[in-house]
């Protein structure tokens, strides 16, 4: 059975890449989603394919609150309320299925901002109560949550549920720490300082491309957090073949790419 279960975690680590990059198109990932003026639905109406939440653990048992700054926690809604709530709703809705007719999942990329102990541990006796939602062992068009911010050692990652996975923030796994990991998220402002506008400078070309080839060498998708967002940053971005534009902006960088296929 344990080999069975292992077996599994190292299938889906390898399919969230394959079936990601292949079946769904340009991925665009909506940054700190929270801060939009509808939380999730923004994002869901456009079918990103990533979805991102910060979270807090609070002094009250089990309660973990969606904000950016523990300063806004008297104001946040909970991760119920704000995500899985209506995620559990729609897939209810849809059979089955983020949206109905479709084979596509998306990614809730949770940002833990409080110690991964306890935290992890609260947000996962959550999600599991939605296995049919949120396992994709459990079923293969659920959503996929993975796990940044306030990560565990890279050591436990195999020990945890196939309810979560990872989001890599190095090159530097090992082959059963990287079963885990969904994608590498890197900080793109210790590469460049450009600001979006005219051309990326060629020795950060060089730089970022070198990014992607390692990135993929292991199979996993990148994305660019801190990144320039705008069109024409988009636009060269998706050119150098980075998996994951990272935007504010998710209904105009949804359009933006909608046009690019409709040319």
């Amino acid at each position: 059975m344990r080999i069975k279960n292992q077996f599994l975690l190292v299938l889906h680590g390898i399919m969230v890449f394959v079936y990601c990059a292949h079946a769904q198109g340009k991925l665009i990932h909506s940054h700190n989603d929270y801060e939009q003026r509808l939380p999730f639905y923004q994002a869901y109406s456009q079918q990103l394919s990533s979805i991102e939440a910060d979270i807090f653990m609070t002094d009250i048992a089990d309660q973990l609150l969606v904000s950016h700054f523990k300063e806004g926690l008297s104001q946040a809604p909970s991760l119920e309320e704000a995500y899985i709530d209506p995620i559990v709703s729609l897939y209810q809705l849809n059979n089955g299925r983020a949206w109905r007719e479709s084979d596509q999942y998306f990614v809730l990329l949770i940002d833990l901002k409080t110690p991964a102990d306890p935290t992890l541990g609260i947000l996962i006796k959550k999600l599991s109560l939605y296995p049919e939602v949120f396992d994709p062992v459990v079923n293969p068009l659920a959503v996929r949550v993975v796990i940044s911010g306030s990560r565990p050692p890279d050591e436990t990652f195999i020990n945890y549920p196939s309810i979560i996975s990872f989001d890599g923030a190095h090159f530097n796994y090992t082959q059963q720490q990287l079963s885990r990991i969904s994608m590498i998220s890197l900080n793109f402002r210790l590469y460049s300082r450009w600001n979006g506008e005219g051309n990326l400078p060629e020795d950060d070309m060089k730089k970022i491309k070198e990014l992607i080839t390692a990135s993929h060498a292991l199979g996993k998708p990148i994305r660019l957090w801190g990144s320039p967002d705008t069109p024409n940053a988009w636009q060269t971005f998706h050119q150098m073949g980075i998996d994951y534009i990272n935007t504010d902006q998710p209904e105009a960088c949804a359009a933006f790419f909608r046009g690019m296929v409709n040319k």
